[in-house]
């Protein structure tokens, strides 16, 4: 019997669970990366050494393999690959224009402020010249944004002037475009949401808290659930998101939504067309009682399961963080952590004698804990709590 191919793209510490699942799925795992000491690469049935962003080398990979399927989760860079190979071989998920709308700020904005999706006023330049006087048009504070950026890299907050070309830099250094974003700063609370988009309608939103670094780079680094949402809020976000997918055109597929809750309304911030990462899938996992993964590959292969909420569980995630750049010298979990009742999930990606970066953006995370509580409050002083009692030193590099 010949098993059935889901083509894998990335094989980072979000793809692994995803890697895992189809397996236990029985299908055969076709993993895509480019070479490098990730995790996912010896789990794959078979591994191709192949940039994610090469549509190209995507596109006729999966057209000689025959793939059935093919999904990412937890990065955008790989989504305009995917948005190709569904076109070329009719496979359900996004296609590739829309894909494109949904990686690159300045056309995902330029749709929502053309349907009136709540959204920030935002302005588009080329030049830091450029963004002086638009800085000076809208006021500080302000965002700058690279386009094309997942993560929190190259998204700042600029109190004022002296900032702006240090901020500017930063954008320019991790995008492929000419143009930076500068965005009217959105006083109010961030939050997001998983919605499942099954055909062009979302079925189901799950909303979720953020927490983030301080400013200027405002990094997501936990989650919880359920979130502080009011009723009528959770009804206007949902509303909003499914604006938002018909305006861009996502298609069978778990989208990550980042939103902004100012005087009540929720605004937009971005959406993308693949699931989230800093634990997004385990979170609501555990909160829904139904495996995500699975779920998701489902959707890759044309397969509608109906969603089945079995429980509300309480419950947050953290990531891990390294204090300085350097070598880890002392990594340790107590009995009492690993042993917690509450502790649903912890993740280690790095060990003794492992180089490690001071978070700053996500990639920079060393692992990270997932736990349940009574409510999500009560999670979140949990996961900071077990994650305090972690033990992470980090020497310099010899």
């Amino acid at each position: 019997m010949i098993r059935r191919r889901l083509f894998v793209l990335g094989a980072g510490v979000y793809q692994v669970p995803l890697i895992c699942r189809a397996q236990e799925m029985g299908l055969e795992t076709i993993v895509a990366s480019i070479p490098g000491s990730y995790p996912g690469i010896p789990l794959a049935d078979r591994f191709l050494p192949i940039d994610t962003t090469d549509v190209d080398g995507i596109v006729r990979a999966a057209e000689e393999l025959e793939v059935g399927g093919i999904v990412t989760t937890g990065t955008d860079v790989c989504v305009p690959a995917i948005g190709a190979v569904v076109d070329r071989l009719g496979l359900p998920g996004t296609g590739y224009e829309v894909a494109l709308r949904s990686m690159d700020k300045v056309r995902m904005k330029q749709a929502f402020a053309h349907a009136g999706v709540p959204t920030a006023p935002f302005e588009v330049v080329t030049t830091f010249a450029e963004a002086q006087e638009v800085a000076k048009r809208i006021g500080y504070p302000l965002m700058v944004k690279a386009i094309d950026s997942s993560g929190g890299r190259g998204i700042t907050k600029v109190g004022e002037a002296k900032r702006l070309e240090a901020a500017w830099q930063r954008a320019r250094d991790v995008t492929r475009s000419p143009q930076v974003i500068l965005e009217h700063w959105l006083d109010g609370v961030e939050f997001g949401a998983q919605a499942f988009v099954h055909g062009d309608r979302v079925v189901a939103v799950f909303p979720h808290n953020d927490t983030v670094t301080p400013p200027p780079y405002s990094t997501p680094i936990g989650h919880s659930m359920p979130s502080d949402l009011s009723p009528e809020a959770e009804r206007r976000t949902a509303e909003a998101i499914q604006q938002a997918v018909a305006v861009l055109g996502i298609t069978d597929v778990v989208s990550n939504v980042d939103l902004m809750l100012v005087d009540g309304e929720p605004m937009l911030i971005e959406i993308g067309a693949r699931m989230g990462a800093t634990c997004l899938p385990e979170i609501v996992a555990t909160y829904a009682g139904f495996d995500i993964y699975e779920h998701v590959i489902h959707l890759a292969l044309g397969e509608l399961c109906p969603l089945s909420t079995c429980q509300r569980q309480p419950n947050a995630a953290l990531l891990l963080r390294s204090p300085a750049n350097g070598i880890v010298t002392r990594l340790e979990v107590p009995e009492e952590v690993r042993a917690h009742p509450g502790l649903v999930r912890l993740q280690l990606d790095v060990r003794r004698g492992d180089p490690v970066k001071e978070f700053v953006v996500g990639p920079d995370r060393i692992g990270d804990l997932v736990v349940t509580g009574d409510t999500s409050k009560e999670a979140e002083r949990l996961v900071e709590e077990l994650a305090e009692r972690i033990i992470i030193e980090v020497g310099p590099e010899t």
